[in-house]
């Protein structure tokens, strides 16, 4: 089966983002994708709910039959949910949870088969660093593992992401392209892989960082300098 994931560049317009998605979307499945991942778009997540459902239903008919899997979050980035998609039992995030480590561990736990994650990067450096800690995850998570982000906004942090395949833990596609993207990936018999014996490893500085500035506290960390 192949999957393709979308690594979009914001527009910071809703009718411009609208287009290169549904774009990307059909060029997907023009070139046999069976399952396509969507990134979280900031101004399409924000839409009005007849504009979204409006979109969502040029996106599908772009699609055809093949299946796609959009962003399930609205304004906000507060959602962890396990769900049956195409790809299996499926562990679906957005945002600081993507990083917080209990969602991992429900991830372990439920047994997915797949981890679609959506963190939305804020600078280069962090997208190195959720690279690394991605990889460093995937082997205990599941055969199957995808980062879905976007690039290029000025209007809002979160694009500076780099978007990935992860396959039996190891990185079979991979852009941070400040262009649109779309990765491939066969993935047959790739929820078989996950090694439940290995341990998960902790959020690296630079990322507990991020999550303790969001949450309005300090992060402790063992280094001398300030990551703020």
């Amino acid at each position: 089966m192949r999957v393709a994931v979308i690594h979009h560049r914001c527009r910071d317009d809703v009718a411009l983002d609208s287009v290169a998605l549904a774009e990307s979307i059909g060029s997907a499945c023009a070139h046999g994708a069976a399952v396509v991942v969507c990134p979280r778009i900031p101004v399409l997540a924000g839409m009005p709910p007849h504009e979204r459902k409006h979109l969502l239903q040029t996106v599908q008919e772009c699609a055809g039959g093949t299946a796609l899997l959009m962003p399930f979050t609205h304004a906000d980035n507060s959602e962890h949910r396990i769900a049956v998609t195409p790809l299996g039992l499926t562990s679906l995030a957005a945002g600081d949870v993507c990083l917080n480590p209990d969602t991992a561990r429900m991830a372990r736990e439920a047994g997915v088969h797949a981890v679609v994650w959506r963190p939305g990067a804020e600078s280069e450096l962090q997208a190195e660093a959720i690279i690394e800690y991605v990889l460093r995850c995937a082997p205990a998570l599941a055969g199957l593992v995808v980062l879905a982000e976007c690039t290029g906004s000025s209007a809002h942090l979160g694009q500076s992401g780099t978007s990935a395949i992860v396959l039996f833990g190891e990185l079979v596609a991979e852009s941070a392209g400040a262009e649109d993207e779309i990765l491939y990936a066969e993935v047959e018999g790739a929820w078989e892989a996950s090694e439940q014996d290995l341990a998960l490893p902790e959020l690296p500085p630079l990322l507990a960082q991020r999550l303790a500035v969001h949450e309005g506290r300090r992060a402790s960390v063992e280094y001398p300098w300030d990551l703020s």
